[in-house]
């Protein structure tokens, strides 16, 4: 083996003779040379990290082997690069065709020398530059392989602390004292953000933080010295060739800046993938920001103990006021989210149908790779450099529905005068004149509204005297008004009686965008069609014998071919299927006119230029013909409304927000206004959205004088999940801090000055609060790792109640509470219950098992969860560790873990199990209330032949499989209603599936035995014997006639151990089954119409019958119903739950509906699966249509089911899929799915007076299955005293719901403690 000191230039020695010395080896002569490079590759890889240090000896082993890797050392170094680096994102940006192995192969030399001269810190290279360069891309490239050869071999973070600690201020002198804005500055920023981890930044705390913070100060602070846009923002409409100002051209407060730089001033030339790349250097001004604010939420404060300890304890005349917990909770907002590093085979962890998108050449919406995410960061680097051309190629620079849901950070506001003083220096002032900084806290809920073609979009706004566009109004009309209704945005044009519609976009659900009406998609088809009469038109011309006019044809048509030629090509680069264009805005999302051809002219480069002759054969194209294909969505103008929740508000203060997103480059501008404080105080906030996670920029305070100076400071927001406020929380005396200096003009506003490596103090004006004493008494505690001394918890007390307003504003969609009632209450699952005195157990005090022998330590488990979804306040937790008794089965607590945490290995060394899931969103098992385990898909089998041709005993061993598959997905809780001609064995098949020590795996399982119906109304029927019920005695239900007979079924079926009882009200089928199972279909040769009408098969006095005995028995009862009545609401002696309700009827119905406590199963994926053809006006159409009108009127009384059996057992996340994809809210549909799923297949023992009673006590945990028994024990929502029914997705679900809850999705299933599926892995 060599040493390492040239082991890895690929360039030099795969291009070295055979040494003198070696020796011919027949073993090399005898191996194929399929197998040899096999070899080789393998050797390459043994290090994965880092050159192929041991691929050179085997290149000297023989002539025979040094020739023919030689040979096909191109197919060898592509196959290497391939599996030691990320290559998706290059396939995206530069298209299969130019991706070859050839350009892989410079590309694999390229990036090992460039990693070995990082890794020496060598900072006076002469290809410093390139070689940051390469580290750059190879970060905006990463998917998981590209960071661990940065971090872990090259050691980036050990050289980026280097270069800032010597060369960062280099030059600094010719630059009047101002950092340079030089192109390895502007990388090294980036870089130092791409860098950062928690542990790196808690351990720069100190020297380091503080020289950080001074060097970038100047360039995060000074927006006119280093300015954070690509163009200006004064204007909206680019680009724009014939008016835009030259630079001198247009006067600003601090002179002739900014002004529109010349591109051959801004772009570079570098060598990628085989060709040279015209790209712009990142912008030093906005990573600045971004890093300045990061490094900044590290230094630690001091909350003011002058304040109430939470709003409970507030005083309402205080007003507008924080108090103790917003501080907490404001500690835990991180503005600027880490760069996230990937894993190596994050591609395994994907669904095969998401990994084919993954792995594609388009850039979709749908991709969830960590490059995918810098798409269109690339885009405006690349294309975004000359605001007064349309450069070719140029890609998406806005992922429309970015601006979508809970956003939090801060703003940083300098001192005014010092602000002033900084601006107008000649040179740059010492850093103790530089402005004071002040913080605030940022809230704000946005929703993103689009203007779809043939809709007419807002105008340009015009400033004062019409120079500019009116950029301190977010680009809009000054005197535009607008209002919300339902869905959409209603926009008035000023001047004009025009009224535009905005749509709000809503994840999953398509826009309103038609082809038929969308101006761009007319004129693109009617192109088409002219050229194609028009070559019509030549070949008749030409067969005609009009060869002058054929001539003139061809000429014609060859000069359209040239402008094609020069406008677009003929093969596609890429795809991209979401963006934006001026008419319809491919920077948007979705790219559907051909762009021209591009040539590259080539930098001198010698290097690469003899690596690329050496592998490639020949040099470089100086053209490479390209287009982009764009499909059309219609996204004309995006328009962004927001607004700060009152919890928020009534800390920090109320504003709302409205802006726009500038076409051209994504630069998104904010207008927030003061809703109780006087208008003129206004902000403007504009900025970039980074690796879609971080909204970074600069805010400046509106001012009517155009001439003046305005304040101008660094943001930065990320998108949040929102969070309970915290409650009851304890406060330690803090330490003894450095002292900060306050800055008073910022009291009144609650912002704070920072001063590098102290402590942050919160000045607020005295007062007369009161902090009650008993909030003295400290639960057990949990520091926060960014505020040394505080310790914050919830209390052992009760939880305080929320005002009317925070309850309805917070999620706008109703909470609800474990009975099943709506709750204005917070969530109680955080706070540790207090047992009764004198009961132990498995879950330590209040517990009583018998499974565990006396004197048994208890075997517990500790599970830590990145998000915990609560289905009662519909919110995803950060940050929680649930215990749970493996004995009892059942949650002993919930509390949150720190940020630092959030970062560490776990500590696994004490007694407890644990579980690792920081990574992936936790939740409560899910429910699916109507199931037929003993059926299997129709496609597969018929209904008919399931029953009549297979016996019982292979459809109860189909039935433990289709157990198995339900539980595996997820699901830990279904309710089978009715085992279709398999007579009683659902009743042993749950048997099977229950107990500590289940015989087989699989879910929590209700049974109805069979469903009771009226003769005549169901099959399989018998052609031969008419008036036989079933066939050969099988039947598919219980038939009954009269009470009698409907008493006698339901004592029969209760007896026998039924959970609960199924009538079909209605004869009308579940869709499925064959027409002639309903009543009258013996007439359908006659009469179609009365064949297949849907009829009531029981009168009713059978139907209240049949409710009384099972409610005198304590069962309840569900109802097959395809048509609703009133008659079947429980507050008229009705059912508990109604299945299918296909047909809504009257809208006096479904709001009695509505308030009733009755459940509703709407089971669309039954109706879904078996309408192959989903026509309009079809079975679908109809069911869809009735869900979405009975979401419209507010219906939420709903749980998800199904009819699991006619489709997949395991599809059973099917019914959430179809629920949202309608438009329902996906935290609804996982209520639905979980704590309403409890509600609606629980006992009756839980309902009413007693059951509310018994509810409240479940913390006692006398509720442990050992006790109550498996289906008596409460499930649905991770609280203490709960079943430990749980699972987790490592999808996400705000972004891609339907990935996160599909099966090859659920990575860790848990039921009553057992787990079951541990990393995506089947335990049972």
């Amino acid at each position: 083996m060599e040493a390492e000191t040239g082991d890895g230039d690929l360039g030099c020695w795969a291009r070295r003779g055979v040494p003198g010395t070696a020796a011919l080896v027949p073993l090399g002569h005898s191996l194929p040379i399929d197998i040899l490079l096999h070899v080789a590759l393998e050797l390459a890889t043994i290090d994965i990290l880092g050159p192929p240090r041991h691929l050179p000896p085997l290149f000297r082993l023989c002539r025979y082997v040094y020739h023919t890797l030689k040979a096909n050392r191109t197919a060898l170094f592509s196959r290497i690069y391939r599996a030691k680096f990320d290559t998706h994102a290059a396939l995206r940006r530069f298209g299969a065709n130019t991706i070859t192995n050839a350009v892989l192969s410079v590309q694999l030399v390229k990036h090992t020398n460039a990693l070995k001269r990082l890794r020496a810190c060598n900072m006076d290279s002469d290809r410093l530059t390139d070689d940051l360069w390469t580290a750059y891309i190879m970060f905006m490239e990463n998917d998981g392989k590209n960071y661990a050869h940065l971090m872990e071999y090259a050691h980036m973070d050990s050289f980026i602390d280097r270069y800032m600690d010597s060369e960062f201020l280099w030059g600094r002198d010719r630059n009047s004292g101002w950092p340079l804005d030089s192109t390895p500055n502007s990388l090294v920023v980036w870089m130092l953000w791409f860098t950062m981890t928690p542990e790196r930044l808690s351990n720069a705390v100190g020297d380091r933080l503080d020289s950080y913070l001074d060097k970038l100060k100047p360039i995060a602070t000074v927006p006119p010295m280093y300015y954070p846009f690509h163009a200006p923002d004064l204007r909206f409409d680019l680009p724009d060739e014939g008016s835009l100002p030259e630079p001198g051209e247009d006067p600003t407060p601090f002179g002739f800046f900014p002004f529109y730089r010349d591109p051959a001033m801004v772009v570079e030339q570098i060598w990628l993938y085989g060709r040279v790349v015209s790209i712009m250097p990142p912008l030093i001004g906005l990573g600045a920001v971004m890093v300045f604010v990061m490094l900044s939420e590290a230094v630690p404060y001091d909350p003011p103990s002058i304040l109430a300890v939470d709003r409970a304890h507030a005083n309402p005349a205080d007003g507008v006021r924080p108090t103790q917990a917003d501080f907490i909770e404001w500690a835990s907002v991180r503005g600027v989210q880490f760069y996230n590093p990937g894993t190596w085979a994050w591609l395994d962890e994907l669904s095969p149908e998401q990994r084919r998108l993954e792995t594609g050449v388009s850039w979709r919406r749908e991709l969830q790779s960590i490059s995918a995410a810098f798409d269109n960061d690339w885009n405006r680097l690349t294309g975004c450099y000359d605001p007064r051309h349309e450069l070719p190629l140029k890609g998406v620079v806005y992922r429309f529905g970015s601006m979508v849901g809970s956003f939090a950070g801060r703003m940083q506001i300098p001192d005014l005068f010092r602000y002033r003083d900084v601006v107008q220096s000649q040179n740059m002032p010492e850093l103790s004149e530089f402005p004071l900084l002040a913080e605030q806290p940022v809230y704000v809920r946005f929703r993103e509204h689009h203007c779809i073609n043939p809709e007419i979009p807002v105008p340009t706004g015009v400033a004062a005297g019409g120079l500019i566009d009116d950029v301190q109004n977010a680009y809009l009309p000054e005197s535009l008004r607008y209002r919300h209704i339902g869905n959409s945005l209603r926009v008035e044009i000023p001047g004009t009686r025009t009224v535009t519609r905005y749509e709000e976009f809503v994840e999953g659900r398509p826009n309103s965008h038609n082809p038929a009406t969308c101006r761009c998609c007319i004129y693109a088809e009617e192109e088409k069609e002219r050229e194609l009469r028009e070559r019509i038109a030549a070949y008749h011309r030409r067969a005609d014998g009009d060869t002058e006019g054929a001539v003139r044809d061809d000429m014609a048509i060859d000069e359209d071919v040239d402008s094609m030629d020069e406008d677009s090509v003929s093969r596609s680069r890429r795809g991209s299927m979401s963006s934006h264009d001026s008419d319809v805005s491919h920077y948007f999302g979705d790219e559907s006119e051909s762009i021209s051809t591009r040539q590259f002219r080539v930098e001198r480069d010698h290097e690469v230029e003899q690596l690329v002759q050496e592998l490639m054969g020949e040099g470089p194209p100086d053209v490479y013909d390209e287009y982009i294909e764009h499909e059309c969505n219609g996204i004309q103008d995006i328009i962004i409304t927001g607004e700060v929740l009152p919890r928020h508000g009534a800390a920090w203060h109320h504003y709302r927000f409205y802006g726009r997103v500038r076409r051209w480059d994504g630069l998104i501008v904010l207008v927030r206004i003061p809703t109780e404080l006087p208008w003129n105080m206004k902000t403007i906030f504009r900025g970039y959205l980074i690796g879609n996670q971080n909204f970074v920029g600069t805010w400046r305070q509106y001012n009517e004088n155009s001439n003046a100076i305005p304040l101008e400071g660094p943001f930065a927001l990320s998108r949040v999940q929102e969070a309970e406020p915290a409650r009851h929380v304890v406060l330690a005396p803090p330490p003894s801090l450095p002292a900060a200096t306050v800055d008073t003009h910022a009291r009144a506003q609650l912002h704070v000055r920072l001063t590098p490596g102290a402590a942050r103090t919160f000045a607020l004006p005295r007062s007369s609060m009161h902090i009650p004493p008993q909030t003295a008494q400290a639960a057990r505690a949990r520091p926060d790792p960014r505020s040394p001394g505080l310790a914050a918890t919830a209390s052992a007390g009760p939880t305080q109640p929320m005002s009317p307003r925070e309850s309805k504003t917070t999620d706008q969609l109703p909470r609800a509470s474990a009975d099943g009632r709506n709750a204005s209450h917070l969530d109680p699952s955080l706070e540790p219950a207090t047992p009764r005195e004198g009961t132990t157990g498995p879950g330590g005090p209040g517990v009583r098992s018998s499974s565990r022998p006396s004197g048994e330590p208890e075997r517990t488990v500790r599970i830590y969860a990145g998000r915990l979804f609560d289905p009662e306040s519909l919110q995803l937790l950060p940050r929680r560790v649930v215990t749970v008794s493996q004995g009892a089965g059942l949650v002993l607590d919930v509390q949150p873990y720190g940020v630092q945490d959030a970062a560490r290995d776990i500590d696994a060394s004490g007694e407890d199990e644990v579980v690792d899931l920081r990574d992936a969103t936790v939740l409560p098992g899910f429910v699916d209330a109507h199931v037929h385990m003993f059926l299997r898909p129709y496609a597969e089998v018929t209904w008919e032949d399931q029953l009549m041709k297979e016996s019982l005993v292979e459809r109860t061993v189909r039935a433990t499989i289709h157990a198995k598959r339900t539980l595996m997905a997820g699901y830990t809780t279904v309710r089978d209603l009715g085992t279709e001609g398999a007579e009683d064995a659902d009743v042993q098949l749950r048997k099977c599936l229950s107990g500590p020590e289940p015989l087989i795996p699989g879910p929590r399982y209700f049974c109805a035995n069979r469903a009771i119906i009226a003769s005549g109304s169901y099959g399989p029927k018998s052609t031969l014997h008419p008036h036989q019920a079933g066939v050969e005695g099988v039947t598919g239900a219980e038939f009954v006639d009269g009470e009698a007979e409907c008493v006698k079924a339901v004592r029969r079926q209760v007896g026998a151990g039924a959970d609960w009882i199924k009538h079909r009200r209605s004869d009308s089928t579940a869709m499925s089954l064959p027409t002639d199972y309903r009543v009258r279909t013996r007439i359908a040769d006659v009469s179609t119409k009365i064949a297949g009408a849907d009829i009531q098969t029981f009168t009713g006095t059978e139907l209240r019958t049949l409710v009384s005995t099972a409610r005198q028995l304590g069962v309840k009862v569900a109802a097959h119903a395809q048509t609703w009545r009133a008659e079947l609401l429980p507050e008229n002696g009705g059912v508990d739950t109604l299945e299918h309700g296909s047909n809504l009827g009257a809208d006096e119905f479904i709001d009695a509906l509505k308030a009733s406590r009755v459940i509703w199963v709407p089971t669309l994926s039954v109706f879904y699966v078996t309408d192959t053809e989903k026509a309009p006006g079809g079975r679908w159409d109809r069911v869809a249509r009735n869900f979405q009108r009975a979401l419209a009127r507010g219906v939420t009384n709903v749980a998800c089911g199904g009819d699991t059996g006619p489709f997949p057992h395991g599809d059973n996340a099917l019914e959430m899929k179809l629920m949202v994809r309608l438009g329902a809210d996906w935290r609804l549909v996982l209520r639905w799915a979980t704590l309403a799923g409890w509600q609606c297949v629980r006992s009756a023992a839980w309902e009413g007076a007693e059951g509310a009673a018994r509810l409240a006590r479940v913390a006692e945990l006398q509720e442990a299955p050992g006790i109550v028994g498996d289906n008596e024990v409460p499930f649905g929502v991770v609280r203490r005293g709960f079943a430990a029914d749980i699972v987790a997705t490592r999808g996400d679900l705000a972004d891609d719901f339907e990935r996160a809850v599909d099966k090859a999705s659920i990575t860790f299933v848990m039921k009553g403690g057992k787990v079951f599926k541990r990393d995506g892995r089947e335990l049972a």
